[in-house]
Order: structure tokens, then sequence, then C-alpha cells
């Protein structure tokens, strides 16, 4: 593990500065580090992917622990800074780019560098980290039906505001992602991160967050892209009851067969959006499911 001296060298070696653009603050708290380490548990015989792996703090101990590592940076310098450090290790591989190929897809040559399974273990940027997330359990669903890659756990640091919406089961912190992580899988926050565990300090305070990959839960999905957009048409207008954001110019559903669907759920129709349950979307969205074609 580095400390901040170690960092600040290995980046005057390579004529770096932490670049604000792509969010990079560096984990210099080790007891933290062994925490993310530990919350992630790996046995030895996995794939992990690290994303930003900077100076490679994390990917030296990751390394020591898992069969392979895949990391991606997407800043030039820090990449070949990697390529140095660690050209004699095979068991590393690393893919210069962004993570991300658009805001709601995983680049796919890192899909395919790390099929047919994987776990992520990262000090996640802040500006990734929502549709990063999502796109995981996404392709983790997709796995079931032999289509993406299989997430089987995630393990980051987040700014804590997103870990609390990521696991919210109720109240206003519950969003789509939030009820999306119930549906697919298992979520629970981890250590506190301090803003001074960083280096350079962010502004905000941060957070450890597990998700651990629920199959028996998600194959209870029927139709993962309408329930998505049902989450986002009842989000998106919060404030209204979730029976009125069917009248949306662009609702997936038919506000008469919305209706009857909330109906045949059980689900009070003047009920905002944030106080129905996953385990409800679930069912609204089971009834759509063979009410649409």
């Amino acid at each position: 593990m580095q400390t901040k001296k170690d960092i600040q060298a290995l980046l005057a070696e390579a004529t770096r500065s932490p670049n604000k653009r792509f969010g990079q603050c560096f984990l210099i708290d080790l007891n933290l580090m062994r925490k993310l380490l530990d919350e992630a548990a790996l046995q030895g015989d996995e794939t992990v992917l690290e994303v930003g792996p900077g100076t490679g703090s994390l990917s030296e101990e990751l390394l020591a622990r898992a069969k392979r590592v895949v990391a991606v940076e997407i800043d030039r310098a820090l990449a070949e800074l990697s390529r140095r450090r660690f050209a004699e290790e095979p068991r590393f591989t690393l893919i210069e780019g962004d993570v991300l190929a658009g805001k709601h897809a995983i680049a796919p040559a890192v899909l395919e560098t790390v099929a047919p399974k994987a776990r992520l273990v990262a000090n996640l940027p802040y500006n990734i980290a929502t549709p990063l997330v999502a796109d995981c359990l996404m392709q983790s669903y997709l796995s079931l039906r032999g289509e993406g890659v299989l997430f089987e756990s995630l393990t980051f640091t987040v700014q804590e505001e997103v870990a609390l919406r990521l696991t919210a089961r109720e109240g206003r912190d519950r969003g789509p992602l939030s009820v999306l992580v119930a549906l697919l899988g298992d979520a629970k926050l981890g250590s506190f991160v301090p803003k001074t565990a960083f280096w350079p300090a962010p502004k905000v305070d941060s957070r450890i967050v597990r998700i651990d990959f629920d199959a028996a839960r998600a194959g209870q999905i029927e139709d993962i892209h309408l329930l998505r957009r049902i989450l986002d048409m009842t989000f998106s207008q919060r404030r209204k009851s979730i029976l009125a954001t069917s009248r949306a110019r662009n609702a997936p559903v038919s506000h008469e067969a919305f209706a009857a669907a909330l109906d045949s759920a059980g689900i009070d129709p003047s009920a905002r959006a944030d106080h129905v349950s996953p385990e409800d979307y679930l069912r609204v969205t089971k009834c759509l499911t063979r009410r649409v074609p």
C-alpha cells in the first residue's frame, strides 16, 4: 500500500498532479483500504475489475488476493505509470480509456476482457459511480440469459450521499437505482470514509458499499427494460401520484394500462414513487409485461 508521500512521488515521476476532471482523489488511509479489501472478501480465484487504478496502490493489494486484475484508466499519464509498474506481472491487464462507452453502457473492450464473470473492487470516481453500478447489475441480469457478464459482487467507495441512495429501502433517498439494487442484489453499507482519508481531500465524505448479485431474486424480473422505463417515468415526476406519471408524453405504457396494472398489483394509485416498495414495482411490471405486446 502507498502512503501519501509514495503517491506524490509517483505522480511527480509521471509529471502529473491530481486531475479534477477525472475526479482523482487517492485513498491514503491505509486502514480504510484494508477495510475495503476485507469487505471484498476475495478468495484468490477471481477476476477483479478495478476502475481508476491511479498510482496502483489498490492494484498491488488486489494482485496479492485475486487471480487476475483488469484495471481501466482514462488518464493517459497514469495509464503509462501502471503499464510500467506492472510490466512484469502477467496477471495484470490494463485498459486505457473510459470504462463507460456511453451514459448507460460499459465499454465493450472491458466486458470482453473480464468475461464471463468478475468482481468489481474500486475507489470509484464520483462522476461515474451511479451509471457504472447500474450497468454492472444490468450485465449480471443479462448473464442469466447468456447475454452479459456476471458481476458477482461490487465493492467500492463512493460519495456518502450516493451510498445512502443506493441502499435506501424507503423514503426520500429511494430512487430508480436503489429499486434496481433491491431487486437484483443484496446491498450493505460498510465503513464511513471521511474526506480526510483522501488526497487531495474531496468536498464530501464517502462510504464503502458492497452489493452482491442475487440470481434468484433477479430471475423474478420478467422484463428489466420495461422495469427501468417504469422507474424512470415515476421517479422523474416524484412529486406526482404514481398514476399521474403515466400521463407523460413519453410514458412507456398507456395511462389505462398502468391504472389496471396498479389495481392488479394492489398499489395505491395516489402514492408517490418513493413510497412504493421495490416488490410493488416488481409486481406492477409483471402485470404490465403480461398486457404489453
